[in-house]
Protein backbone atom coordinates (compact mmCIF):
# COMPACT_ATOMS: atom_id res chain seq x y z
CA UNK A 1 0.00 0.00 0.00
CA UNK A 2 1.16 3.50 -1.04
CA UNK A 3 0.66 6.50 0.86
CA UNK A 4 -0.54 9.51 -0.77
CA UNK A 5 1.19 12.26 -0.29
CA UNK A 6 -0.75 15.42 0.66
CA UNK A 7 -1.05 18.51 0.00
CA UNK A 8 0.77 21.40 2.22
CA UNK A 9 -1.28 24.39 2.50
CA UNK A 10 1.06 27.13 1.90
CA UNK A 11 0.40 30.83 1.86
CA UNK A 12 2.83 32.83 -0.85
CA UNK A 13 3.34 36.41 -0.41
CA UNK A 14 5.51 38.30 -2.57
CA UNK A 15 7.03 41.66 -1.51
CA UNK A 16 8.57 42.81 -4.31
CA UNK A 17 7.52 46.55 -4.97
CA UNK A 18 7.37 47.43 -1.14
CA UNK A 19 9.66 50.04 0.87
CA UNK A 20 11.36 47.59 3.43
CA UNK A 21 9.38 49.22 6.47
CA UNK A 22 6.30 47.94 4.77
CA UNK A 23 7.38 44.97 3.32
CA UNK A 24 8.66 44.01 6.65
CA UNK A 25 4.88 45.02 8.12
CA UNK A 26 3.22 43.13 5.67
CA UNK A 27 5.10 39.69 6.37
CA UNK A 28 4.15 39.77 10.01
CA UNK A 29 0.61 40.71 9.53
CA UNK A 30 0.23 37.82 6.77
CA UNK A 31 2.46 35.23 9.01
CA UNK A 32 -0.25 36.05 11.63
CA UNK A 33 -3.36 35.62 9.05
CA UNK A 34 -1.98 32.21 7.37
CA UNK A 35 -1.04 30.70 11.28
CA UNK A 36 -4.99 31.67 11.97
CA UNK A 37 -6.51 31.08 9.08
CA UNK A 38 -4.89 27.65 9.20
CA UNK A 39 -2.18 27.50 7.31
CA UNK A 40 1.01 25.13 7.19
CA UNK A 41 3.59 27.03 5.77
CA UNK A 42 3.81 30.61 4.09
CA UNK A 43 6.66 31.54 1.80
CA UNK A 44 7.34 35.41 1.70
CA UNK A 45 9.16 35.90 -1.89
CA UNK A 46 12.47 38.92 -1.29
CA UNK A 47 13.89 38.13 -4.42
CA UNK A 48 17.73 39.40 -4.42
CA UNK A 49 19.16 36.05 -5.11
CA UNK A 50 22.51 37.28 -6.17
CA UNK A 51 23.03 39.67 -2.94
CA UNK A 52 25.15 36.99 -0.32
CA UNK A 53 25.94 39.11 2.07
CA UNK A 54 23.79 41.29 4.12
CA UNK A 55 23.58 44.30 3.24
CA UNK A 56 22.27 48.07 5.17
CA UNK A 57 20.95 49.75 2.27
CA UNK A 58 19.52 49.00 -1.09
CA UNK A 59 18.91 46.06 -2.84
CA UNK A 60 18.92 42.97 -0.70
CA UNK A 61 17.61 44.77 2.46
CA UNK A 62 14.23 43.38 2.63
CA UNK A 63 15.94 39.71 2.33
CA UNK A 64 18.26 40.32 5.01
CA UNK A 65 16.10 42.08 7.19
CA UNK A 66 13.15 39.25 7.11
CA UNK A 67 16.47 36.52 7.67
CA UNK A 68 17.44 38.61 10.68
CA UNK A 69 13.60 38.86 12.12
CA UNK A 70 13.70 35.13 11.32
CA UNK A 71 16.35 34.34 13.37
CA UNK A 72 15.75 37.32 16.21
CA UNK A 73 12.87 35.42 17.02
CA UNK A 74 10.03 37.59 15.74
CA UNK A 75 7.96 35.17 14.02
CA UNK A 76 8.54 32.63 16.88
CA UNK A 77 4.72 32.82 18.68
CA UNK A 78 3.23 31.72 14.98
CA UNK A 79 5.84 29.44 13.33
CA UNK A 80 8.09 26.68 14.03
CA UNK A 81 11.39 28.34 14.51
CA UNK A 82 13.59 25.32 14.15
CA UNK A 83 11.59 24.56 10.48
CA UNK A 84 12.80 27.59 8.76
CA UNK A 85 14.24 27.26 5.60
CA UNK A 86 16.26 30.65 3.65
CA UNK A 87 16.28 29.85 0.33
CA UNK A 88 18.00 32.11 -2.11
CA UNK A 89 14.91 33.99 -2.96
CA UNK A 90 12.65 33.69 -0.52
CA UNK A 91 11.96 32.36 3.52
CA UNK A 92 9.67 29.41 4.28
CA UNK A 93 8.25 29.53 7.42
CA UNK A 94 6.26 26.47 8.82
CA UNK A 95 3.41 27.84 11.14
CA UNK A 96 2.60 26.15 14.00
CA UNK A 97 -0.50 24.19 13.39
CA UNK A 98 -3.98 25.48 14.35
CA UNK A 99 -6.47 23.16 15.99
CA UNK A 100 -9.32 25.85 15.33
CA UNK A 101 -8.38 27.87 11.96
CA UNK A 102 -11.03 30.93 11.86
CA UNK A 103 -12.44 31.51 8.45
CA UNK A 104 -10.61 32.76 5.71
CA UNK A 105 -9.71 36.45 6.18
CA UNK A 106 -7.22 38.98 5.25
CA UNK A 107 -6.45 42.28 5.72
CA UNK A 108 -5.88 44.59 2.59
CA UNK A 109 -2.48 44.65 1.02
CA UNK A 110 -0.54 48.01 1.16
CA UNK A 111 -0.02 50.10 -2.21
CA UNK A 112 3.18 49.29 -3.84
CA UNK A 113 5.52 52.06 -3.28
CA UNK A 114 7.76 50.60 -6.19
CA UNK A 115 7.46 49.48 -9.53
CA UNK A 116 7.82 46.04 -10.15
Amino acid sequence: MYAVPRRVRRLSVDLHGHDVITALELAIVRVAEAQRNGYEEIELLHGAVDVEEPVEEGRGRIKWELRRMARGGRFNQWIQPDRTWEKAGSLVLHLRPNSQPRPQGWSREPPHRHRR
